[in-house]
């Protein structure tokens, strides 16, 4: 009996000790345990930028030239001083087209993660020009059907400003886009003693269409097989894939006083051409 009791209060003695050695690890232990037995690091960027700048066949730094992702939708355009910036994927050759009104597109092949680009664009020699449309150029003259089946004369209409605007197809959706945005601010342009013009190769049916389901107050002429496109230098687009979207901004004397080349941003031709003649 009392050997019993002894070994009991050995074995509590024991078993208590061991009680008080045993604690419970906090959260911020058990993590940094996890860390240390091999928790798996954050996954590193999956995207990279690219920066760079476009220049004219003149070497001018040029604003809005457009740069497609090849393969993809993804396009923008440089600013005011031709710079661009582009997310692109990490650890992947890409491929840039690069391109502006009346130059050459430009396949340009990228490194892997290559972070600087300079772009120099070359001209289109098209019929009838011995290079592409610059501002201060006169505008060449030219004769179109209009939708008010007249007939368009531009040497006709010296003597205030005229906005030409090529443009890929009626009824597409940022063509769409364009004509109402032209035609929403229409009397600002009228204000400014500025006509606007808009130029594409439907026929002259397809215009009168369009022209009537979004009431447009401007014409549009049918340049049936492009011939003014290549007149004007126009390039076509994404990948040579359509035609493009150009808008030239013509003062009273017919000469170039702003050339704006941008597939996608099509709100831009207007607002960019506005503020041009804002300046005239």
């Amino acid at each position: 009996m009392h050997y019993s009791l002894t070994l009991a209060l050995a074995l509590g003695t024991v078993l208590a000790g061991q009680a008080q050695t045993v604690k419970p690890h906090s959260s911020a232990a058990l993590l940094a345990m996890q860390v240390e037995s091999g928790s798996p690091a954050p996954a590193p960027a999956q995207t990279y930028r690219l920066a760079g700048r476009v220049f004219d066949p003149q070497g001018n730094p040029l604003p809005g030239a457009t740069l497609l992702v090849k393969g993809t939708n993804r396009v923008v355009s440089t600013d005011a001083a031709g710079n661009f910036t582009l997310d692109l994927p990490s650890r992947t050759p890409n491929t840039l087209v690069a391109g502006y009104g009346g130059c050459e597109d430009q396949a340009l092949a990228l490194g892997p993660n290559q972070l600087q680009l300079n772009v120099h664009l070359r001209p289109i020699l098209a019929d009838g020009l011995d290079q592409a449309l610059r501002v201060g150029d006169f505008a060449p003259d030219f004769d179109l059907p209009t939708t008010a089946g007249t007939t368009f004369k531009l040497s006709e209409h010296r003597g205030h400003p005229v906005v030409l605007y090529f443009y890929p197809k009626d009824g597409s959706s940022g063509c769409t886009k364009e004509a109402c945005s032209f035609r929403d601010q229409y009397e600002d342009f009228s204000a400014l003693g500025a006509e606007v013009i808009g130029i594409s190769s439907d026929s002259e049916r397809s215009h009168r269409q369009f022209t009537a389901k979004y009431d447009l107050p401007f014409p549009l002429l049918s340049d049936n097989g492009g011939q003014l496109r290549k007149k004007y230098a126009v390039p076509r687009a994404a990948l040579g894939l359509l035609p493009g979207r150009v808008t030239y901004v013509l003062d009273g004397e017919g000469r170039v006083r702003y050339v704006f080349n941008s597939l996608n941003e099509a709100n831009e031709h207007v607002l960019n051409a506005k503020t041009i003649l804002q300046g005239l």
